[in-house]
């Protein structure tokens, strides 16, 4: 080795230790940091300012105390650096006596930039690298930095990756969760309908018709929580299909209220109730008549907490006997499980005109897919 090789060999050295001390940074302050910190040993650098891709403030790195901190926009050092970065190659700028003053008060001088573009991928538009106190760093030294810079935009870009895998995996373990609590109460409610069915039905086939039309029933609801699983599905969708799937013709119902969308427990307990209310007045109230009809209805109001008031009112009918002669499933869930799952007060009037419910919904986080909207 001769003499004159020595330096080179020095600064390829100490490059490529810098260059393993960012990329084995973890976390985006530390990759800064260890840049400024690389750039210090390789340039004597002062420092290092990143400007973030949307412009709207700067991260500056100061390696003599070990600091990374955040600008606002506007600053001088701010705007040289953008407009450099947008040149689109590497550029040094002369500034003699440019301050900067750090969140802390503390004040440095930024007279010498390299401003090096790095491109939107990382998340900033481009890393500068200052000097102050008359320093101007050597060619040999401004050469090397450039690709510290490329190196640091690459770490940068691998914690962004990280990050958003980090992100996706608690994601998907909060789905994963909401799936397994979901497919509990479903399998719960399943289990319901065919104890209930089997308890209220006369005969094998009466029990084997009512299963397959609650099952049904249920099945619907679940394919609208498909494509509403985030946002929920609205209270006038389900009213709509199951008097759809039920060939109940428009003129035959009314439904009124404003737009409202349920958390899939809520959905599932009143798609249910829907059904048995259906098939209530296909077979003894408002639909087994050509004059008869439904009324459907909602409102949000603030009784003493936020509340959905729903109607279900049928007219135009004569219903012979208004005392049913057993408790069948729809009573039973209108008068017992919606105010046990979902804290209701129902009320279920069986008169000579027609079927009466109201169902009186605290609004929460149990009955609506956005309280805060609701």
């Amino acid at each position: 080795m001769t003499s004159a090789d020595s330096p080179d060999l020095d600064l390829s050295r100490r490059l490529n230790s810098g260059l393993k001390r960012v990329a084995s940074a973890h976390g985006v302050d530390a990759v800064l940091l260890a840049t400024a910190t690389a750039a210090k040993e390789l340039a004597d650098a002062a420092g290092l300012c990143a400007v973030t891709a949307d412009s709207s403030h700067c991260v500056i790195s100061t390696p003599d105390n070990s600091s990374v901190s955040t600008l606002d926009g506007g600053s001088s050092l701010h705007r040289l650096i953008t407009s450099a970065a947008a040149a689109g190659e590497a550029i040094v700028q002369h500034r003699p006596q440019m301050e900067v003053e750090l969140p802390s008060g503390r004040r440095i001088l930024a007279e010498t930039l390299l401003t090096v573009p790095v491109g939107v991928e990382s998340g900033y538009l481009g890393l500068a690298f200052f000097w102050r106190d008359g320093v101007t760093p050597s060619a040999a030294r401004l050469i090397v930095l450039p690709g510290l810079a490329w190196t640091c935009c690459l770490a940068l870009r691998a914690q962004q990756h990280e990050a958003r895998l980090q992100e996706s995996r608690v994601e998907q373990q909060a789905q994963t969760h909401e799936i397994q609590h979901r497919a509990r109460n479903l399998l719960a409610t399943v289990r319901s309908i065919i104890r209930r069915s089997g308890q209220t039905s006369e005969s094998p086939e009466e029990y084997a018709s009512h299963l397959e039309a609650r099952i049904s029933a249920l099945a619907r609801t679940q394919g609208a929580l498909t494509i509403d699983q985030h946002s929920g599905p609205e209270l006038e969708d389900l009213i709509r299909a199951e008097l759809t799937a039920n060939a109940v013709t428009d003129g035959q119902f009314v439904i009124a209220g404003p737009s409202w969308r349920m958390a899939p427990r809520a959905a599932e307990t009143m798609a249910l109730t829907l059904h048995e209310l259906t098939m209530n007045a296909l077979k003894f109230g408002a639909f087994t008549v050509p004059d008869g009809r439904l009324a459907v209805s909602w409102s949000i109001e603030a009784l003493p907490a936020p509340t959905l008031r729903w109607r279900w009112i049928e007219s135009n009918i004569q219903i012979a006997q208004a005392t049913p002669s057993r408790r069948g499933f729809g009573r039973e869930l209108i008068e017992r499980l919606l105010p046990y799952e979902l804290g209701a007060v129902t009320r279920l009037t069986i008169a000579d005109s027609g079927v009466r419910c109201e169902i009186d919904l605290p609004i929460n986080e149990r009955t609506a897919a956005h309280v805060d909207g609701a």
